[in-house]
């Protein structure tokens, strides 16, 4: 029995009883279906071209298409605000909590702002900006003047002819997610301290409301 072939099999070679029992269990030689092996084999020579294109070339992963995407949708609704004069600090706020704003916003800043402003944000050329101290203001809108039109007399760029609006806009809120991060090495604050004062809604509220009257 050790050597017989398969009542069913029409392949001598491919497809028969091999010397090997364990536990009572003979086991049975079935190769796989050629096409299944040439795909396994066309997917072992594609990985590293895939891993070497879209990892470490010009391809762009699922996570980078979307975030790109995000960025142009909110490029169109920064255009518009901006159209209408609605930049606010809320605005700016709203997007510090975006994802994908924010990702996109970091690698602007890795690429054009860490050379001034260090890798971490901790200050080199430029100040720190992890700190509670501003030169030109600390409101979101304050940051992104700054960052829109530049301090030529200190050497900062104006950006807002070289990056789109929705990027200046992420790059404010990407600024304001610095805060108290504490990098290594960070250079000593400059400017003076800042602490952003937020209005009190309800407060407001209900100041406004209508009083009812007491008496009887």
């Amino acid at each position: 029995m050790s050597n017989a072939t398969h009542p069913n099999s029409s392949d001598t070679s491919e497809d028969r009883l091999l010397d090997h029992r364990y536990d009572g269990i003979q086991e049975y030689d079935n190769p796989l279906p050629r096409w299944w092996v040439a795909i396994f084999w066309v997917t072992i020579v594609f990985s590293p071209l895939y891993i070497l294109h879209y990892h470490f070339g010009a391809g762009s992963l699922e996570i980078e298409s979307y975030d790109s995407e995000m960025i142009a949708f909110f490029d169109r609704q920064a255009q518009e605000l901006l159209a209408l004069g609605e930049v606010t600090d809320e605005t700016i706020d709203d997007l510090m909590t975006n994802e994908s704003m924010i990702s996109g916003a970091k690698k602007i800043y890795q690429a054009r702002c860490a050379t001034c402003h260090g890798v971490f944000a901790e200050g080199g050329i430029g100040p720190n900006l992890t700190d509670g101290n501003w030169i030109h203001g600390g409101n979101p809108t304050d940051i992104y003047q700054t960052i829109s039109e530049g301090v030529p007399e200190k050497g900062m760029l104006s950006w807002k002819r070289q990056l789109r609006p929705a990027e200046l806009l992420g790059m404010a809120a990407y600024v304001g997610t610095l805060q108290g991060t504490d990098p290594p090495d960070a250079k000593a604050p400059e400017g003076v301290p800042f602490t952003r004062t937020v209005p009190d809604v309800e407060a407001d509220l209900s100041e406004d409301a209508p009083t009812e009257s007491t008496e009887s």
